[in-house]
């Protein structure tokens, strides 16, 4: 037990060095981000289906991050826009945050070579990163507003989704160090999705 403690703070120590070293030695490097190209949404039985397609590149720092073992947080979020007064009472009720989220974790595996993409119990795995990005930056049939009247009633309706790297879900001494730092700050803009009311 003790040397399994022993060697996850030897990873963070040498992983906030990296870090470090990439701050203070290198400039700021702008070729990551991430790129909104489509959305769409549709009703499905109780709730609403969302889909939706980014394309998702990064600078060397995460690059870098994630070869050296740190596990990467990225979620989508969906936000409610119309109709406006039960977008707004949803807004209340969940504190002003997303209606809804979805989490995937990214991360390197050095012994088979591999990138593994994780939701929740679920992953895949990816012999490149290109191709694992490839597949972060595409959701299908997300459900979301199950039970809601929107979804019941099969209203018109508008959203917004949209996919970044959370760092409040990295280990703390990573939050730290990457407050103000832009090669950590990896979000696209919004993607605005419509539901047509049932004909």
């Amino acid at each position: 037990m003790a040397f399994s403690t022993r060697c996850f703070r030897n990873v963070l120590l040498k992983l906030a060095a990296l870090l470090l070293a990439a701050v203070v030695f290198t400039p700021a490097l702008a070729d990551g981000g991430i790129k909104p190209i489509n959305g769409s949404a549709e009703y499905a039985g109780d709730h609403i289906e969302l889909a939706a397609r980014f394309t998702v590149n990064f600078n060397g720092t995460l690059e870098d991050a994630l070869a050296n073992g740190l596990s990467l947080p990225f979620i989508y979020e969906f936000q409610l826009t119309k109709p406006r007064i039960y977008s707004w009472y949803r807004q209340i009720s969940d504190g002003f945050g997303p209606a809804a989220t979805l989490t995937y974790r990214l991360s390197y595996h050095s012994l088979s070579r591999q990138y593994r993409l994780n939701l929740g119990n679920f992953y895949r795995s990816f012999p490149n990163l290109d191709e694992a990005l490839s597949a972060l930056g595409v959701v299908r049939g997300w459900n979301v507003l199950a039970g809601s009247s929107v979804a019941r009633d099969k209203s018109e309706f508008s959203g917004k989704i949209r996919l970044k790297l959370d760092l409040s879900q990295l280990p703390k001494p990573f939050q730290l160090s990457t407050i103000g730092q832009s090669d950590w700050k990896l979000e696209s803009s919004w993607i605005d999705v419509d539901g047509e009311p049932a004909q």
